[in-house]
């Protein structure tokens, strides 16, 4: 008899049965939080071994707080030393001059190509309605890309943000992150889905309630959630064996754990 994936978290088994992204991981040492072997890219490559995880889409730390132009750089080295394991999203800093960020953004179009971008507003202390981002969703919606976002912050909440997006961009798909923590985030999260078709909810956290994904799953449909982990400041253990002992058909869990980010991103 065939293992369901169930049975791969409750023996412990790396998971060979689907194809699974980590649509929401990081690298490298973070001020915030302890982060073993320095979440190194090797480090980060042995664990998705353990784990079955063939493939994570990584922002840096560093790309995040001090210095978005090396965070970009580690990240391009470290797919070029594990090809089609890790892969980088393109971080920006929205206070840097617009030429500084055009230049950033076409340096990578004529060298890797661009998957996606990532924006975390709230660690540039700003909204994701700042003027600086405005070259990622240009760039973005000329190439259809997808945005994973922290949180869509900005006047009126994210519902209003994401309609003027939306709006003002036609061919972005927005991602958004940290979508199951806790129910009102859940609820808000599902809320945000139903209202706008391009946006995707990101499981990553470690906040997921009991009966959470179901709700969402119920909710919104499984074509249109990502996992993610926060690897490695947060283990992605728990995240997978939560995924993998969902009440939820295996068919639905294939497509979380891997299939949506791999027709999202183009992988």
């Amino acid at each position: 008899m065939p293992m369901s994936l169930q049975d791969y978290a409750v023996t412990g088994t790396p998971v060979d049965d689907a194809h699974i992204v980590d649509a929401h991981a990081h690298m490298g040492p973070y001020f915030n939080f302890m982060v073993g072997d320095d979440g190194s890219a090797a480090a980060m490559v042995r664990m998705m071994d353990r784990l079955g995880i063939d493939v994570s889409i990584v922002s840096p730390h560093i790309a995040l707080t001090c210095d978005w132009l090396e965070g970009n750089r580690h990240v391009a080295q470290a797919a070029a030393e594990f090809p089609g394991r890790i892969v980088p999203f393109v971080v920006v800093n929205p206070h840097a001059p617009r030429a500084a960020i055009d230049a950033e953004i076409a340096h990578w179009h004529d060298t890797t190509g661009i998957v996606a971008f990532k924006l975390h507003a709230s660690l540039h202390k700003t909204d994701t309605m700042h003027e600086g981002y405005t070259a990622v969703y240009e760039y973005a919606d000329a190439h259809a890309l997808p945005i994973l976002s922290h949180s869509w912050s900005g006047s009126g909440g994210p519902m209003k943000v994401i309609e003027t997006l939306s709006g003002r961009y036609p061919k972005i798909e927005f991602v958004n992150a940290h979508s199951a923590s806790g129910w009102a985030v859940i609820d808000a999260s599902c809320e945000l889905a139903e209202k706008f078709e391009r946006v995707h909810l990101d499981l990553t956290g470690s906040l997921l309630v009991y009966g959470g994904l179901e709700r969402m799953v119920e909710r919104v449909g499984a074509e249109r959630i990502l996992w993610g982990t926060d690897s490695p400041f947060i283990d992605p253990r728990p995240a997978l064996g939560r995924m993998l002992c969902a009440q939820v058909p295996d068919e639905d869990k294939r497509k979380m754990l891997g299939l949506n980010a791999k027709r999202l991103y183009r992988l």
